[in-house]
Parts: C-alpha cells; structure tokens; sequence
C-alpha cells in the first residue's frame, strides 16, 4: 500500500516518536509510507518532510515577539476555561493550503492518517485531500476533540451528542457562538468526506460511535503503544537501593505532568489518603510538576522524584513500585496506565478512559468508581494486603496483557488490518 501520514509534531521527541515508529513499523512490512509534519526541523529520512520552512519559523517568532513587547493579548482565549483544554478556537482556519501538502505528495496514496492535529490542518484541509486524492482519512484519536466544537475535554457536557453551542469551556451562553460554528463547520464537511476514526480507547470509541459527527462513520480501535524494552519489570530491590526507597513497605507511585491540573484528580487521592484508614506501611512515590498543590497533605512516607527528563526515569518509577495509583477524574488515557501495566506494574484506578480496557480488578489492579475516595481507599487497602506471590501473579498479568495488547507490533499491524480492510 502507499500511506501518507499527516503529523504535526516533531517525530522523533515526546509523543511524536509514536508517530515515527508507525512510519518505519509500516515500511518494515513493505508499504511505502511518506510523512508530512508541520513542525520545521533537519529530517534525516527523505521520505519524511516539513510544509514549513526557515522563513515560517522566524516570521513566527517576530510576530510572537512583537506581540510580547507591546502587550497584544489573543483575547479569543482570554475567556476559555483551562479545564476544558481549547486549545484551537477557530476550527475554521486554515493554517496552510491545501495545495502546499499536496507540493509535497508526489504519489498517489490508497490511504492517508492524521495524526497529532494541533494548529496543522481542518477539516475543510482533510474533505479536499480526500477529492484529490481519492483516498480514505483515518483521523487517530489521543482524546474526543475531533467529536466536539473545541474542547479536548468536555467533563459533563455531552453537547457532542446533538450539536455544540452556549459553551462552557468558552463560558458561553450564546447557542451561535464559537464552538457551535466549529461545529456545524466540521459537520458540513465530514458528512461529504471519506473519513473513518480511530481510537486509543474503548471509551473513546463508544464516545466516537454515539457522535453526532461520526456516528455514521466507521470507526475502528488501537491501543496506543508501549516501548516494550524500555518499560519492562526488572528487580524492584536493585531499582530501590539506587533510587533509596523502603525495602519493607508496599510502594504506590504517582506522577503526572501537572499534579495540580483537577483532571488529575490528586484532590481526591489525598481525600483518600487521608480520611479513610489506610494502612500505615505503604510509602509514596511521586513524580511530576507542581508538587507544592499536594505536598503538605500525604499523610505517609514518601519521597519526591521531581520532573522526568526522560522514558528511562519514568519507567524505573515504575519498575520500583508495586502499584501505580491513578487518581484522573476527567481523561482520553491517562497513557500512563499503559506504561504501568507493560511495566508490569498493577494499577489503582478510578474507572475513567483507558483503565476501563486495561484495569481487569483482581487480575491487573483494582477499579473505584469515580470519584469515589472512600471506595479509592478500599481498593489501595486490597492491593496493599496482597501477599508476595499475589503480587507476583498480578504483576506478571500486567506484562502479559502488555505484551498482547500494548507491544508496538500489535499497534502497527491493528493500523495496517484497518487499512487493508477500509
């Protein structure tokens, strides 16, 4: 098959390296792949290109900083709620041509992804790469934003169902405002587009197919995937006496970006640590920024890690616990539910997103209902009273499940069936 991929980020750093290892997964299985990416940088593979140039980046930042020294504020984003993660207000933009992809498409692809969609192409971009080419979109999804009028999280707001308007993330009681243009802009053009999504979760798939936008639009499910040899079980004690952590006690880890982001739900971990009788000979592992939010409310031992500068760092948190807590109240993921389970490391988790597919209670961690401290409590009590070989085979289950489900072989061949079979 010949595949483009579209890709606004950067393929070999952050989350863009997901992208990079699904290029060379594909070619390895004898497809001709090319990537087009948003972000400007010095590719080393020439079947990987850049729709900016020099000149993009530093018209970028003269504006940026010209706006800096005289104070310009966005004031479109002045009013939107953080909480609900509008990253792109109007949808309607298009940021580049269509005509300047298609420059640098010199074959005739059968199908083409989207992925990573931050500031790069719309839908209108999409409906005329479809035309002129004749080939499907396959839009991967790593949280709802395609579904709704902007927001990336929409909490309870179920307004993806029927139609966008009088938004809360844009604190907005207007039915015409932004989110509800955004809106009806993608319907009009998904509806008369060869477009087909898929998901990184099964909530987010269930989500997809109840749609307005996508509900009668196939619409497909794969795992994000897991650097297998990077995230593995290895000796807790050696990991321990490197990072000086307890030998004698259960260890929970937490850690997330920004510990004070209210989806991370740390609020009702501590109400959980705190109020409900947990056992005394647990110890806390935590990493990520902002630590000050929860720092004066563990009511345990714990040591803090700081900020992971890298995978290697995280995954030996991992690898030295043996549970990991995840406390989200509000997430498309959290992917650190993946990265635990193929450490082979079980998992406490409300029962949100990707847990829902991942978290099997009594077999590779346990599940509280959302929300629900006291119950959150009870379960981090059942996987502290877990004996050596119970926890031995709860964690071998991890890996297990890690290695079918989450193993980067997995995830390519799950996106090239849904290719072959489109």
């Amino acid at each position: 098959m010949k595949i483009l991929i579209l890709n606004s980020n950067n393929p070999y750093i952050t989350a863009g390296v997901v992208t990079h290892n699904l290029f060379t997964g594909l070619q390895s299985k004898g497809h001709y792949v090319k990537m087009i990416v948003k972000e400007y940088s010095n590719y080393k593979e020439n079947d990987i290109v850049c729709i900016q140039n020099w000149r993009d980046i530093l018209l970028f930042k003269i504006k940026n900083r010209t706006k800096k020294i005289l104070r310009i504020k966005n004031n479109a984003y002045d009013f939107l709620d953080d909480e609900y993660s509008i990253h792109d207000y109007d949808q309607t933009k298009q940021y580049f041509s269509t005509k300047e992809v298609l420059k640098h498409v010199d074959f005739k692809p059968d199908v083409i992804l989207y992925m990573f969609p931050q500031w790069f192409l719309n839908i209108k971009n999409l409906h005329e790469l479809n035309k002129a080419t004749g080939a499907p979109i396959f839009w991967y999804l790593m949280d709802p934003a395609a579904l709704t009028g902007g927001c990336h999280y929409f909490w309870d707001c179920n307004k993806y169902l029927s139609g966008c308007g009088s938004c809360p993330g844009m604190n907005s009681t207007n039915p015409n405002d932004q989110s509800s243009i955004n809106f009806n802009f993608k319907r009009k053009f998904i509806n008369k587009t060869d477009i087909r999504l898929i998901t990184a979760t099964g909530v987010d798939f269930e989500q997809a197919k109840e749609s307005l936008l996508y509900k009668n639009k196939p619409v497909h499910k794969a795992f994000l995937p897991v650097d297998h040899e990077i995230f593995k079980p290895v000796s807790k004690n050696g990991l321990r006496n490197k990072l000086k952590l307890p030998k004698d006690k259960t260890i929970f880890f937490i850690g997330s970006n920004d510990l004070a982001n209210r989806r991370k739900g740390m609020d009702y971990l501590v109400k959980a640590l705190k109020g409900q009788n947990i056992k005394q000979d647990i110890f806390i592992l935590i990493a990520g920024n902002r630590f000050d939010y929860i720092e004066k409310d563990i009511p345990f031992d714990y040591k803090y890690l700081g900020h992971f500068d890298n995978r290697e760092q995280l995954a030996e948190a991992f690898q030295a616990s043996d549970f990991f807590i995840c406390p989200s109240i509000e997430d498309a993921g959290p992917f650190m539910i993946n990265q635990s389970i193929m450490s082979g490391t079980p998992v406490v988790s409300f029962k949100i997103g990707v847990a829902y597919d991942l978290v099997i209670p009594n077999k590779t961690g346990f599940l509280a209902e959302l929300k629900n401290s006291k119950q959150l409590a009870e379960e981090i009590n059942k996987a502290s009273s877990l004996n050596k070989i119970e926890l031995q085979e709860m964690s071998d289950n991890c890996r297990q499940m890690g290695v079918e489900k989450l193993h980067l072989e997995t995830f390519i061949e799950e996106i090239e069936k849904v290719f072959i079979n489109h």
